[in-house]
């Protein structure tokens, strides 16, 4: 409801100001006021009228009121009050009445033709107004004269300070010598200041309290892909970091605050072409001389360089380790299973020789036919760790590697549990690789099972996709053999994505290795099995796993020459 009486507020105070006669359009018939120095009250509108137009006429040339204050205040649906204060200028040199306050209450009435001012009080020093006037104008010039005179006094004064000051000035132009002298050494040091800016390979920012630029080295501008200084004008340092390392960077302000020292640290910052890169950020206080902080300096280094030195340098130490751990186990594992071998078959011959002595039926003959058989098993586990090593004897042959997974997986869906769906992406035909059929049956296998026990008894499904890929898309993250460097062609492709439980990534470094597993019923030779297979095969495998997201193991294989 207020804003159609601000509205005619407004209106009133424009056309006032402009001594528009339109303004007598505004009263109510029923009216009542009085003026700013008047000492009577006005009862009728004409009489209103007449004192609105005897203003006007008295000061032709437009006003302007400077308001001060407000309020508005609806009384009822059809009454509200405007109360406001503001100061008047006139349209001519005024010492007097524009250092004043003048006040004015207008009460509007709805009425039949709409809101109408039906009381209008404006109060203005009452004691300046003379004869009947509506602006004190005989006592302003009075005013006026008076502050002309005591100009004159006040400038045959100032023309007697002149002489002293001229006293003064000599002395002030031998202070000016001597800070001239003093200037030409500050600009000399900020001109040093300068060149070590310019020369700093690092960004040296200075900063007001709050956090704003105030200046910045050349080296910001390549750092964070500015073209010119005027570019980081009312930026602050909080633009430059991502949103979830402010709070750190203010704990650190805090502490350097509280005098603590915290030495350089790192943040992910964002340039101005939105890459997110690394930086290294020293910082102080710059103090006044009572030792309050009246702004700091940062100093800023881009570290993404020495990051990635710092990630590849760990990604060689891994492989390091990796060919280290691979060649000690390859030795140990070898003459374990050659040994083992040996001692098996004098085992199983020793128990053949004792069984054919000894009645078919007898509990005796019973015992030594079930170690037998353990032998057998031992005899199978010294196999896969020879199959480990690519110490096994195989004819490789042209194969159709989807083929082959397709003949496969007739005995493996007879054992794969009924809560794990199988989803294929296999190929009419090849790719083809050189390999022996219980080489890629081993390996489809052991994948198969190590990826259904990852689903433990959930819903699950399993992906096989066989595919053929380009060297390209080898990923370098995860491959084992970690010495595998892929040459320059395509490779079959035979993948197994799982919805399981996933790897931890301190983990997938060990998966492959003998004997380690990570669930309760594993043997841990069936992924050590697929490497062995996989390096006879000169192939490589990738592993990618999130936990919680499931795991794809990917084997790459040479393609056959003849395919």
């Amino acid at each position: 409801m207020n804003d159609p009486i601000r509205h005619l507020l407004d209106e009133y105070l424009r056309m006032y100001a402009s001594r528009d006669d339109r303004l007598t359009e505004f009263f109510s018939e029923n009216f009542s006021g009085f003026t700013g120095g008047g000492n009577f009250l006005v009862k009728d509108l004409e009489q209103w009228i007449a004192i609105t137009r005897q203003d006007f006429a008295q000061v032709k040339d437009p006003l302007r009121l400077e308001l001060k204050d407000l309020t508005l205040q609806q009384l009822s649906e059809s009454v509200a009050v405007a109360t406001s204060f503001f100061t008047i200028h006139l349209p001519f040199k005024d010492h007097v009445l524009s250092r004043e306050t003048a006040r004015l209450v207008l009460i509007f009435r709805n009425e039949s033709a709409g809101w109408k001012i039906a009381h209008s009080s404006i109060s203005i020093p009452y004691h300046l107004v003379q004869d009947g006037e509506v602006y004190p104008l005989k006592q302003l010039l009075e005013r006026n004269q008076l502050l002309e005179e005591l100009v004159a006094e006040r400038t045959a004064q100032l023309s007697e300070a002149n002489g002293k000051l001229r006293l003064t000035n000599e002395q002030l132009e031998r202070e000016v010598a001597e800070h001239r002298v003093t200037e030409r050494a500050l600009l000399q040091s900020e001109q040093r200041y300068r060149s070590i800016l310019n020369a700093s390979p690092d960004d040296i920012t200075i900063t007001d309290l709050d956090g704003r630029i105030v200046m910045i080295s050349p080296a910001a501008r390549t750092m964070f892909g500015f073209e010119q200084d005027e570019d980081f004008k009312g930026l602050q340092l909080s633009d430059f970091l991502l949103p979830e390392e402010w709070p750190r960077a203010l704990a650190q302000i805090d502490a350097k605050r509280k005098g603590l020292s915290t030495g350089p640290t790192e943040y992910r910052a964002r340039h101005r072409d939105g890459h997110i890169f690394d930086i290294e950020v020293n910082s102080e206080f710059i103090r006044d001389e009572r030792g309050a902080p009246t702004g700091m300096v940062v100093i800023v280094r881009d570290v993404t360089q020495r990051k990635q030195a710092e990630v590849e340098r760990q990604k060689l130490e891994a492989q390091n380790r990796q060919l280290l751990k691979a060649e000690s186990l390859t030795r140990m594992a070898g003459a374990i299973a050659h040994h083992f071998n040996n001692q098996l078959q004098a085992v199983t011959m020793g128990l053949d020789l004792a069984l054919g002595e000894m009645p078919r039926n007898s509990e005796a003959a019973e015992f030594i036919s079930e170690a037998r058989r353990s032998a057998h098993r031992a005899a199978e586990m010294s196999s896969l760790m020879l199959t480990y090593l690519g110490h096994s004897v195989v004819t490789p042959e042209p194969l159709d590697i989807s083929k082959t997974c397709k003949q496969d997986l007739v005995l493996l869906r007879a054992v794969m549990p009924r809560h794990v769906a199988l989803k294929l992406d296999l190929p009419a035909h090849g790719p083809s690789i050189q390999a022996d059929p219980k080489q890629i049956e081993n390996i489809l296998r052991n994948m198969m099972t190590n990826a259904w026990e990852a689903c433990g008894t959930a819903p699950s499904v399993i992906h096989l996709t066989v595919k053929t890929l380009p060297a390209a898309k080898i990923s370098g993250t995860h491959r084992f053999p970690v010495d595998f460097q892929p040459q320059d062609k395509a490779h079959a492709c035979l993948e197994v994505r799982d919805s399981g439980c996933g790897i931890p990534e301190k983990e997938i470094e060990k998966i492959f290795d003998p004997f380690y597993s990570t669930k309760f019923l594993g043997r841990g030779l069936g992924l050590a099995v697929v490497l062995g297979i996989v390096r006879a095969l000169d192939g490589v495998i990738t592993v990618g796993s999130e936990p919680g997201q499931g795991s794809v193991f990917q084997v790459f294989l040479p393609l056959s020459e003849d395919r």
